[in-house]
C-alpha cells in the first residue's frame, strides 16, 4: 500500500534555465560547459562548497574574469516554480504523505523563500547539501526512508533523472520518470487513485 509520494525538486516541481543562463553569461558553448558544470556541482550538492565558492571554481576552471556577484545573481534568477505540478502535489497531500528529496546546494533556502515548499511538504524537505549526501547514491534514499519511517514499497519516487529513478527501483521503491504532468498523472494512476 502506498503511503508516501516523494518528489524531486528541480525539473519536477521547479525548473531552471541555470545552465543556459550561465552559458550565455559566460559566453561558453553548452556542449563543452554542461559536463564540467555537472561534475563540479557534486560537491555543491553535498554541502562541501557554497554556491559562491562553486561559481568561483567554475570561473577559475574556464579562466574567465566575470563579476562573481553578477554570476550568482544570474544563477539564482534562473529558478521558477512549476505551478501546475505544485498544485498537483498539494492535491495528492489530501490523501498521502508527500515529501521532497532533492540534490541542491546551500542556496536552497534562499530559493525556497520564493518557492515556499515547506507550505506543501512541511518538515519533509530532504535536501542533499544538508544531508551531506546526494542522489543517485543509495545512502540518501535510505536515510529519507528511515526518517519517514517508510518501507521502500510504501513509497513512490518521482524524478526527471533516469539514474535517480534506477537507484530508487533497485532499493525497492516504486518510481516514475517525470517528463510532464499529464504523463505523471497517468503513471501515478497505476499505483494510486487520484
Amino acid at each position: 500500500m502506498i503511503k508516501t509520494i516523494i518528489f524531486d525538486n528541480n525539473g519536477v516541481l521547479t525548473n531552471s534555465d541555470s545552465m543556459d543562463n550561465a552559458c550565455s553569461f559566460l559566453g561558453l558553448d553548452k556542449t563543452i560547459f554542461a559536463p564540467v558544470w555537472e561534475e563540479m556541482a557534486k560537491p555543491l550538492d553535498k554541502g562541501r562548497l557554497t554556491l559562491t565558492e562553486f561559481l568561483k571554481v567554475v570561473l577559475e576552471y574556464f579562466g574567465l574574469d566575470k563579476d562573481l556577484a553578477e554570476f550568482r545573481r544570474v544563477h539564482l534568477g534562473s529558478y521558477a516554480r512549476k505551478e501546475d505540478v505544485i498544485k498537483f502535489a498539494e492535491k495528492l497531500r489530501l490523501g498521502y504523505e508527500i515529501a521532497l528529496l532533492t540534490n541542491f546546494g546551500d542556496h536552497f533556502d534562499e530559493c525556497n523563500e520564493n518557492w515556499k515548499l515547506e507550505e506543501i511538504f512541511g518538515d519533509n524537505l530532504f535536501v542533499s547539501c544538508k544531508m551531506r549526501m546526494r542522489k543517485p547514491n543509495d545512502d540518501i534514499y535510505l536515510k529519507t526512508l528511515s526518517d519517514l519511517c517508510r518501507k521502500p514499497e510504501e513509497t513512490i519516487f518521482i524524478d526527471d533523472n533516469k539514474d535517480n529513478i534506477e537507484t530508487a527501483q533497485k532499493l525497492g521503491m516504486n518510481a516514475i520518470l517525470f517528463t510532464n504532468l499529464e504523463k505523471l498523472e497517468q503513471e501515478l494512476g497505476k499505483y494510486i487513485t487520484i
